[in-house]
């Protein structure tokens, strides 16, 4: 349906063009221009045309709409009350439509755009080299990094997150690609006595305190702190992991309970696998209503790891 917009002046109807053609009617920027500069000669020059061009185009806007608009005087110009009123509505038009097109532009530009988003523990492990890959031949889409808090908040805007999937209320509300599993292991400074070992029992960790994250989200959380706690090991039991806790446990003698796939994160800690079997899934998610470019994207990740492995070409984990 064409969206006509009519006014009233006096006893004049005037009538104009639909708003799609406002936002790029010659005519109406013509119009606009006379009446910013005062006379048909400064508007030639400021639109790069002769005076005679500006006159026709007044002109023929005038006989379309079939009113006066301005008369000429030796000053330059003076609108008429038609005029003035034009004046007032087109300038609206003009910015609402630069509104709509930058809107346009953007939404376009976006189009060709996946936002991943990082922090300390959503690393881009396997992104970064998966993006390497797939913009070899597709290098018309662009990749943001976009920042989660230490809030844990992720931006609107944000397409993807590589994570390990704990079931946290955020990752419930996302569709989730699983790439494989990681064990979980146990992280330990330096100077302590379980740094040594390349290879750790439950049982090793007899009688020592353990700094675990509390997770409500899935059943390995609550199956992992059970089995340590049968085997006597002190649990402390935090909150969502803090970069003030994963950059000091280093310095503070802790051990830590994390996923293997954290070793690139503790400083001045050791991370050592354990004999036992939890683990939860690592991989990608991505929102529910994800872009046609998004899903391409994530359509070659899948098709890569179910045809690349073999060939040696899959960007490695662990």
């Amino acid at each position: 349906m064409r969206r006509v917009l009519c006014f009233e002046v006096g006893l004049n109807h005037i009538k104009l063009f639909d708003i799609e053609e406002t936002m790029y009617s010659t005519q109406i920027h013509t119009f606009l221009m006379v009446c910013d500069k005062g006379s048909f000669n400064k508007a030639a020059t400021e639109l790069y045309i002769t005076p005679s061009a500006v006159l026709q185009q007044i002109n023929s806007l005038e006989k379309r709409l079939d009113v006066k608009l301005l008369t000429r005087n030796r000053g330059g110009i003076e609108l008429t009350p038609a005029g003035e009123y034009l004046k007032k509505e087109a300038m609206s038009w003009v910015h609402a439509g630069d509104a709509i097109m930058e809107e346009v532009r953007a939404i376009a530009e976006r189009e060709n755009h996946i936002s991943i988003g990082t922090s300390l523990l959503e690393k881009c492990r396997l992104l970064y080299e998966l993006w390497m890959l797939y913009s070899a031949k597709n290098d018309n889409v662009k990749i943001n990094m976009v920042s989660i808090d230490t809030e844990h908040r992720i931006p609107a805007r944000t397409d993807l997150v590589e994570s390990i999937n704990s079931g946290v209320s955020w990752m419930k509300k996302w569709e989730f690609f699983r790439i494989c599993d990681v064990p979980f292991g146990f992280a330990a400074p330096e100077r302590h006595p379980v740094s040594k070992k390349d290879r750790i029992s439950i049982s090793d960790l007899s009688g020592e305190t353990v700094v675990c994250f509390r997770d409500e989200g899935t059943t390995v959380i609550a199956d992992m702190f059970e089995c340590m706690v049968s085997q006597g090991i002190n649990l402390d039991i935090r909150d969502y992991p803090s970069d003030a806790i994963l950059w000091g446990s280093g310095f503070k003698e802790q051990l830590l309970l994390v996923p293997m796939c954290w070793n690139d994160i503790l400083p001045g800690m050791k991370l050592i696998p354990c004999e036992w079997d939890y683990c939860l899934p690592y991989g990608i998610f991505y929102r529910k209503n994800a872009s046609e470019t998004v899903r391409r994207f994530l359509g070659f990740i899948r098709k890569t790891y179910t045809e690349g492995n073999e060939q040696g070409i899959v960007p490695v984990l662990m």
